[in-house]
């Protein structure tokens, strides 16, 4: 009893006066600093800002065109218009990002669809920090460049957006081209199919309304991939507007003096589109060659091309929107409705929109061809339309 005792009190002595010893070499030992930056991101102001004033003192502006998809003064613009917005205070522990980066860096990525973690290593930020300003960065774009989309508000508006598709594609009455996109984005957790669309892959739909110059007047994005184009567009604002004839467009005039049979002024879409008072879609099945169906067919794709041209010129230009976006879904679409304004916004230059076409289009038409074919919207349209269809194919085919 005593030696067990004994060799307990033993034990307890030991333990104690090794745990003091390694408590008093603990105390020795400093704790280790914690770093603020990772040694890579310091080399920021040496390697990454030096790259990004070599750039914009680049005496060629096609390299700071290559670079960020804009020219030295639509950058200086959108600089000083949305600097005061994404600018951060200066602490005492360390400096932050300058406005100048944060849109460098957010045109960089829409320009190249890079990864946030590609974008650390050339630029020597955090993918955090990138990940935190890249949406408010779109959120800021829009915001100054909202009057670069928007749809006519007046008849008189409406007539110069069809009087630009009747001299351009000779087609009349002609107030717009639409048509759906599908944008690749990684799948949504838990939405199980629901993005996932006829190509085989996931996506969210943009729903697009071009001018005949393949500008963009409407844009409604985020509708799940597996909706079709119909699905879309019936669902959107536009839609409601439209049936609500609340967007001031003219009332339906004859295609010439002795007619007497009022055309409506109507968007141009595909066979997924009804054929309804405001979208005039083409004839469906097999149609003979050199018939006046076949004709009007012709005519109403070359006219309604203006919309594909658009999202051809949009992802040659912002390669973004050839990959699957890496984002969540709330930021996918500020990226992509950040593409779209400031493609208006480069395009509002005659000389770029030449540039446009001849760079672009050979990427456009392989897009074309790539893309399989769409269902066909089986809403039974009125008898009414019907003859307003064959009236101006008639009216095409003498003309």
């Amino acid at each position: 009893m005593f030696r067990a005792k004994r060799a307990a009190a033993l034990r307890w002595t030991s333990a104690w006066a090794n745990f003091i010893r390694l408590h008093t070499m603990s105390l020795q030992q400093a704790p280790p600093a914690r770093e603020w930056m990772r040694p890579m991101l310091r080399e920021r102001d040496e390697q990454a800002s030096r790259l990004l004033a070599s750039i914009l003192e680049e005496e060629l502006d096609n390299t700071i065109i290559n670079f960020m998809r804009l020219s030295r003064n639509d950058f200086d613009y959108l600089l000083k218009q949305i600097g005061p917005k994404i600018q951060r205070m200066d602490t005492n522990m360390r400096l932050s990002l300058s406005a100048k980066d944060k849109l460098i860096i957010t045109l960089r990525y829409l320009a190249t669809g890079d990864s946030y973690k590609t974008l650390e290593y050339a630029f020597r930020i955090s993918a955090q920090a990138i990940g935190q300003f890249v949406p408010q960065v779109c959120d800021c774009l829009v915001e100054v460049l909202r009057e670069q989309v928007k749809l006519p508000t007046c008849s008189d508006e409406w007539k110069r957006i069809a009087q630009g598709f009747q001299d351009k594609w000779n087609f009349p009455h002609a107030i717009g081209a639409i048509d759906g996109k599908h944008v690749m984005i990684k799948s949504p957790p838990h939405s199980g199919t629901d993005y996932f669309n006829y190509r085989r892959h996931f996506s969210i739909v943009l729903l697009g309304v071009v001018d005949a110059n393949c500008n963009f007047m409407y844009a409604d994005i985020g509708a799940k991939g597996r909706i079709s184009d119909g699905g879309v567009f019936k669902n959107s604002m536009l839609h409601k507007k439209l049936e609500r004839n609340e967007l001031g467009i003219p009332s339906p005039a004859p295609l010439y003096q002795t007619s007497r049979i009022l055309v409506p002024y109507m968007l141009l879409g595909d066979k997924a589109f009804p054929l309804t008072k405001y979208c005039l879609r083409p004839f469906s099945g097999f149609t003979e060659r050199g018939s006046v169906e076949r004709n009007f067919n012709l005519r109403h794709s070359t006219a309604r091309r203006s919309v594909e041209m658009a999202f051809g010129i949009l992802c040659g230009r912002f390669r973004v929107l050839r990959k699957p976006i890496e984002l969540r879904q709330e930021n996918a679409k500020k990226v992509i409705l950040a593409s779209i304004y400031l493609h208006n916004f480069i395009r509002r230059d005659e000389d770029v929109r030449c540039q446009d076409n001849r760079q672009f289009l050979s990427n456009e038409e392989e897009e074309i061809n790539n893309m399989r074919a769409l269902e066909t919207n089986r809403s039974r349209p009125n008898l009414n339309m019907l003859q307003i269809r064959m009236h101006i194919a008639n009216y095409l085919q003498e003309n």
